[in-house]
């Protein structure tokens, strides 16, 4: 029956040959201590000596890396700083393009750019997607008339006339309009009453004079 081979740690054969080197045993003293051959320690020691260079070549490597790593942190540091920058940079640019109104934020979408979706590039301006893509309902001949007509009254009729008053004028010209479309069309062109000036600073006499006051009327 054949004999099991031994193994043996590398701690292990790392111990006994730094004791071996010290020499106060000898090597067939060591192999008695360890229950091991002197030709394993003899083999252990040689191995060790032929490899002890790398030792200093690992401590050579790891100062390499260390200043390596120093300079890679520093160059990291600067890219951060740059990148910052860069950042505040575009945060300001993007806040005035969100303060632009509706109709230059439309100009500004680039339907083609393919780096960027529209939807990205509304949200980046803050425009509602859908306002991209809305077509005003178109005046009828209808309306225009009745538009122009709003606006002749204003200008040559009276301009203090509210949306009341002009939708009583309309019907007396025999136009056939509701109070309410009146009003949406006036807001539409933004035709406002304009209150005269002599009826702002007017004094109303007092007509109260020649009445006795002293007892409230019976109703």
């Amino acid at each position: 029956m054949s004999r099991k081979r031994s193994t043996f740690t590398t701690e292990f054969k790392t111990h006994v040959v730094l004791e071996a080197l010290q020499g106060e045993l000898t090597i067939s003293q060591l192999a008695t201590k360890y229950a091991i051959t002197s030709k394993n320690i003899l083999n252990w020691k040689q191995l060790f000596l032929d490899n002890a260079a790398l030792a200093f070549e690992a401590t050579d490597s790891t100062k390499s890396s260390k200043a390596e790593l120093a300079k890679l942190k520093k160059e990291n540091e600067k890219l951060n700083a740059k990148l910052n920058n860069v950042a505040s940079q575009r945060d300001a640019a993007i806040t005035k393009l969100q303060g632009l109104d509706v109709a230059v934020k439309k100009k500004l979408i680039d339907t083609h750019y393919s780096k960027l979706s529209i939807a990205r590039q509304c949200e980046i301006i803050n425009l509602n997607r859908t306002s991209l893509y809305y077509a005003p309902k178109p005046t009828d001949d209808k309306d225009a008339k009745i538009i122009n007509r709003i606006q002749e009254i204003h200008t040559s009729i009276s301009s203090a006339y509210g949306y009341r008053m002009m939708h009583q004028q309309l019907i007396k010209e025999g136009y056939r309009i509701g109070v309410n479309k009146v009003h949406k069309l006036m807001k539409m062109m933004e035709l406002q009453a304009k209150q005269k000036q002599d009826d702002q600073n007017k004094i109303h006499p007092y007509l109260l004079h020649d009445l006795s006051l002293a007892k409230p009327t019976k109703l």
